[in-house]
This record gives structure tokens, sequence and C-alpha cells, in this order.
């Protein structure tokens, strides 16, 4: 229980977490009020989310009603040893124990700010997804809002000390920003957009760094054939980077793969996949994907789950059964409005699923794309048009 970290001047912390939860729900509702119409009317939908994300996260503040989630105590020890004067972390995991030492630093130490600051993160990021969805399409918008409802993964990652909300915000302005590269006049302002959110992206997780290049050479392939050769040359000058050599293509074999697995799995023999699957060789790889993707999504099966508690995670692959049954109906029916969405989502998809040991991995690690993947179940009866793409 993450009580245990803010036992000390609970009164002080009280005060502050409301003046904070105050102020973000006040910028919430300014914010949507300057969006268009087709999104400002929805506003009574989102400050109601953010006002049951923020209830559960109080609650999950003093109760294990869900199974604790080990890397938030770890960043914030690590936020608490940078706070007594320890280095900070340039990037990966760890850096997000730096945005926490700066909340607390500018909230006088306040842990509740940082799970209300992760859940207004997490509503500004559907509200630029929604913000890609075809106004025609937004007519089906209370589909897409009882999905958001009943996703459990929302509400085991998103009111909690994690980097999920921040990555989220970070990877879904990466996606509206690469958009708007392919439909719009190249200018400033979608450059730094652009850059500044794959940096982060980056820093909280470094290894999306390769995903990120080969989602570029597509979007400026599409483009032209110009931009899309410029942003390969980048790419292969990118490749000589001794910190490039070192964390990723000297991790580029079958050795490593195995050896990554196989330790992993032993350090969390409770939630690691009954099977550890390790392809041997391009031809093993290439057949075993689609089964290791598969796995990805809709993992955990049932025969995989030792706990009662982990049932949860169970209940989020039975969600995510629907969500596919309804793409695959919209697909059949031709209402799919975005190849790029399908793209972007699906490339991180098969990259992670190969390398996933764990069923709670897999249940956290795809939460980001599955809610872009997600805005597709909006489709318009009148629309026949298939990969429609904004």
């Amino acid at each position: 229980m993450f009580v245990d970290h803010i036992s000390y001047l609970a009164l002080q912390q009280y005060f502050i977490a409301t003046i904070v939860w105050c102020f973000s729900l006040l910028l919430l509702s300014q914010y949507l009020n300057i969006q268009h119409k087709e999104i400002s009317n929805k506003k009574v939908f989102f400050l109601s989310y953010y006002i049951a994300l923020s209830i559960i996260a109080v609650i999950r503040i003093f109760s294990n009603i869900l199974p604790n989630t080990p890397d938030s105590f770890m960043y914030l020890k690590a936020s608490e040893r940078i706070a007594n004067g320890n280095d900070f972390f340039f990037m990966g995991a760890f850096f997000y124990s730096d945005i926490i030492y700066f909340i607390k630093s500018v909230t006088f130490n306040n842990h509740y700010a940082v799970l209300f600051l992760n859940n207004v993160l997490f509503i500004f990021a559907l509200i630029k997804l929604l913000k890609i969805v075809p106004k025609s399409n937004l007519k089906s918008f209370w589909l897409w809002f009882l999905f958001l409802l009943a996703y459990p993964s929302i509400y085991w990652f998103v009111p909690n000390v994690l980097r999920e909300s921040i990555f989220f915000y970070c990877i879904v302005n990466v996606f509206a920003s690469s958009l708007n590269f392919q439909n719009a006049k190249l200018s400033l302002q979608n450059v730094f957009l652009l850059g500044f959110f794959s940096i982060f992206s980056i820093l909280l997780r470094p290894q999306i760094l390769p995903i990120l290049f080969v989602w570029y050479a597509y979007v400026f392939f599409k483009r032209s054939i110009l931009f899309g050769f410029l942003i390969s040359l980048i790419g292969i000058i990118f490749l000589t980077n001794d910190y490039i050599l070192s964390e990723y293509l000297s991790k580029i074999s079958f050795e490593y793969l195995e050896a990554k697995k196989i330790e992993g799995a032993a350090s969390i023999p409770t939630i690691a996949f009954k099977q550890t699957i390790i392809p041997n060789s391009f031809y093993e790889l290439i057949m075993l994907t689609p089964y290791l993707v598969f796995r990805f999504l809709f993992a955990p099966f049932p025969w995989e789950i030792s706990n009662l508690r982990y049932s949860f995670a169970f209940l989020d692959s039975l969600i995510l059964v629907f969500l596919f049954l309804n793409l695959a109906w919209n697909a059949i029916k031709r209402k799919l409005w975005s190849l790029d969405i399908v793209v972007f989502t699906f490339l991180f998809i098969t990259i992670l699923g190969v390398f996933e040991i764990a069923f709670t991995g897999a249940v956290r690690h795809r939460m980001p794309y599955i809610l872009i993947l997600s805005t597709l179940i909006m489709s318009d009866s009148k629309n026949k048009k298939i990969f429609v793409t904004r």
C-alpha cells in the first residue's frame, strides 16, 4: 500500500492534494472548453472519468484491492534517493523517478499529486486521440466510452505510480504529430512537437527507438520518396553511434533473446508465461511470431493464473476478445477508417510480443497501443470506405 510512503504530515498531504486535484480538474475543464464542439460536448464524460480515476487512486493508496506493481515502489525509492543527493537518471525506467522527484519538489513532497497528475495526463491523451477520429465517426463515441469504462488495465496502471500515463500521453502525441506530416504542410511547430514527444517517449522507454524509426520511414515514404530516403539515411547514421551499437545492435541475436527470456522468467516465476518460447532461427521467428503476438494480446490464459488476485488480468484479456471481434466486424463491413492506426499499433505489439516474458507484463505493455487501436471501434454507419487515413 502506498500509505506507508505518506504516513507522515498527513494533514498537509491531504490539503496540498486537494489543491492539486482541484487545479487539475479546472485545467481539464478549461481545455475541454476550447475544443471543437464534437469534443467539448463530451466534457461531462471526461470530467466524470477523471473524478472516478481519482477516487480509485485514493482507494489504492489505502487498500491492496488490486495486485501491487513492484515497479511503483522502486520508482518511489529511487526518487527518494535523488532527493537525498543521488544522481538523476538520464533514460530508462528510472527516468520516471526523476519526474516523480520534480512533481514532489513543487508540491511539497506530495505523493497524491503524482497520482492525480497521472490521471489528468491520461485524460489529455484520450482527448488528443479523439481529435484524430473523423467527426462523422464521433456519433458512435458511446461505444468507445463503454470500452474505456470496462477496460481493466486503466484502473490497474493509470491511477498508480507508474510511467504508463505519461508514456501514453507522449506516444499519442508522437502518432498525432506524425499524421500531421502526412496530411499537412511542414511547419516548425509540427517538427518541434514530433521531436519533443519522440525524445520523451524514448527517454521513458529506450527500447522503442528502433520501432519509431521504422514508423517514421513508413510515414515519410507515404509523404514522398525523398522524405522517406532522408529519414532512412538519418537512421543509418544513428546506427554508427556507440550507444546505439552497444544498446541495440549488439543485442540483435537469438542468443541475447534466449538469455533475456530465461533470466527474466526465472526472476518472476509466479507471473511468467508457463511456456518460455525462444526462436533459434529467422525461420522459427517468422513461424512463432503470430502465436507470440496472439499471446501478448490475449494473455493471461485461464491456466496461467495461479493466484485469484490476477483474475483481474484475465478479465482484461476477455475485454480484448470483444474489442477484436468488433474490429473484425468493422473490417468485414468496410468501416475501419485508418490503416495508419493499425500499422502503428501492430509495429509495437509485434516487437513487444516477441520479447515479453510475463502475462502481467503483457497486460501492462500492450495497454497504450490497445487504447490507440480501440478508437477504430468508432465507425460511421454511412461510410463504406475502408482504411481512410486522416
